[in-house]
């Protein structure tokens, strides 16, 4: 029985070993070190959307019946609310997650990513609440319309009228139009961005800060060096990226414009201060770090950091420690901001 169970430990320690040497080289890049989860992540776990076989519609409908429908978010806030924002194109459903009872609380302004195509407040439930409670500040989430059913401009609209309405409306939600920030990632990086400059453009300098996590900063250039190198293997993908600029900005025309590529923007200056976060295993880290180096250059205070050990979306991903970490730190930036 002793030499059955010898064998038995001899052979699984070999397996274990074996596990640990192949997560391991998968971890090891020529480009530095993945973290493990975010390397057997891409490799066991990450379904890539079937765009070559289903239709945008179609692809959504297949995330939402997957969606979890868990509320362990809820035990980060005191409360959420449903409710919509009235415009000239319809209703914008947004979702306020309250940290507490409080009132008079500062804000975040919430754009969930998803290539405009795919995202909803469901999906960001847990970020959210969680961000409300880090930050100690109301949440807004805003689920605007999506492509290809609604192309460029629709999102960037949506996204500065649900905007305009929380300033507008502030005390009546419970929060405090003074201490406003704007807050997004990958597509709703983009529209942070998007909404700060639309504010400017319109000389309403309500918003106090940016959170600009991996932005999509332009739409014509995919041969940027993070594009050659992490645009294979690392989750999304450059053709993914491409397929996504196909759906929300079908006229090409269109791409060129400062809202549809926040980099292209001839002015910079008099924006909110920011925090630009960018992943080192990302197709869109170059841009992010060209945006974040053209912000400064226009002498808009901005905090850049590289989580250099991870992949686009993390900041979503709570089984990887990093997301925590960033909600951290953007809690920290904002205290000083609000």
């Amino acid at each position: 029985m002793k030499k059955w169970w010898l064998i038995v430990s001899a052979v699984l320690l070999v397996l274990l070993a074996g596990i640990i040497i192949t997560i391991y080289s998968w971890s090891q890049t020529p480009f530095g070190t993945l973290h493990y989860l975010a390397a057997i992540g891409v490799r066991l776990i990450y379904e890539p959307p079937d765009i070559e076989n289903y239709s945008p519609i179609e692809l959504r409908e297949q995330y939402r019946q997957k969606e979890s429908t868990s509320t362990k978010y809820l035990q980060y806030v005191s409360s959420t609310k449903d409710t919509v924002v009235l415009s000239a194109e319809g209703e914008i459903p947004i979702r306020l997650y309250y940290p507490s009872s409080t009132d008079n609380l500062p804000i975040i302004v919430y754009y969930h990513g998803g290539g405009f195509v795919f995202g909803t407040l469901n999906e960001y439930d847990l970020l959210c609440a969680k961000l409300a409670q880090k930050a100690s500040a109301l949440v807004v989430s805003v689920d605007y319309r999506l492509a290809p059913e609604y192309p460029y401009p629709a999102a960037a609209q949506d996204a500065y009228t649900a905007l305009q309405w929380v300033y507008q409306n502030a005390q009546t939600i419970g929060g405090d139009s003074t201490r406003i920030a704007v807050a997004g990632d990958s597509a709703g990086g983009n529209l942070a961005t998007v909404a700060s400059l639309m504010a400017r453009d319109s000389s309403q300098h309500f918003i106090d800060y940016q959170v600009l996590l991996y932005p999509a900063t332009q739409s014509l250039d995919l041969t940027t060096v993070s594009h050659q190198n992490f645009g294979e293997g690392y989750g999304i993908t450059t053709r993914q990226i491409d397929w996504y600029i196909e759906q929300y900005l079908p006229n090409e025309a269109d791409r060129y414009e400062a809202y549809a590529s926040p980099l292209l923007a001839e002015d910079l200056s008099n924006l909110p201060p920011a925090l630009v976060v960018l992943a080192g295993f990302d197709p869109l880290k170059t841009e992010g770090q060209q945006y974040a180096e053209k912000l400064q250059t226009a002498g808009v205070p901005v905090k850049l950091q590289t989580y250099e050990s991870m992949i686009h979306g993390f900041a979503n991903i709570h089984e990887f420690p990093q997301s925590d970490e960033l909600l951290d730190e953007i809690a920290v930036a904002l205290a000083s901001v609000f």
